[in-house]
């Protein structure tokens, strides 16, 4: 799918978004992956970077912490939505070009229904990386891989082919759990999430 076809299905779903999402057959995943980031952290403070941050849906148990969080969606009209809720910043912009934030800021970094579309899962990682501070969390989930044979509409991956690329990104695995993702808008099959929780072992260059 590309940037433009990407960019202008969520802004189409902007309006009814929240309540379509958490209608897709009981999608949980953005707060799963907020309350495994929260578990791993164990911080009274930390700055969090969410990455495809959309309305806001994957940083509300960070606001419930009082942590302070920096969003970054490709959507305005997403950015628009998520200027309700208690983001410290927002930034509009592609994740596939250099992220507009400081490096070494973060304390984790979140990508929730994103890796679905994007191209170059190691570039990606790289820049997060640069983002976090010293043994920083990474928490995303990955779409895992569709039967043999069936039709793909969006990027998945086994686990042998994505766990190397968060090595060579400066990530250790620390926890992967397997759950279900959502439902297709366009059909009935169901798609299932790896969600991995990582930390930086080691700083990386481009």
């Amino acid at each position: 799918m590309e940037l433009k076809e990407i960019k202008k299905m969520y802004s189409d779903l902007t309006k009814n978004y929240d309540k379509r999402v958490k209608n897709r057959g009981k999608y949980t995943a953005y707060k799963k992956m907020s309350l495994l980031t929260i578990k791993e952290l164990k911080l009274k403070n930390a700055k969090i970077l969410d990455l495809g941050c959309g309305t806001g849906l994957s940083s509300l148990e960070f606001f419930n912490k009082k942590y302070e969080v920096t969003g970054i969606d490709l959507t305005p009209e997403m950015i628009k939505e998520a200027k309700k809720l208690s983001f410290k910043k927002l930034i509009c912009q592609d994740l596939e070009i250099p992220l507009k934030v400081k490096d070494e800021e973060f304390d984790a970094a979140v990508i929730t229904g994103v890796m679905e579309f994007i191209k170059n899962p190691l570039s990606l990682f790289k820049e997060i990386n640069k983002k976090l501070k010293h043994e920083g969390i990474f928490a995303i989930t990955i779409p895992k891989k569709f039967p043999k044979g069936s039709k793909a509409p969006y990027k998945n991956y086994y686990k042998k082919e994505i766990e190397p690329v968060f090595k060579k990104a400066g990530f250790k695995i620390i926890e992967c759990k397997h759950f279900f993702g959502f439902k297709q808008l366009e059909g009935t099959r169901s798609i299932y999430y790896y969600g991995y929780l990582l930390k930086k072992v080691k700083s990386t260059s481009k």
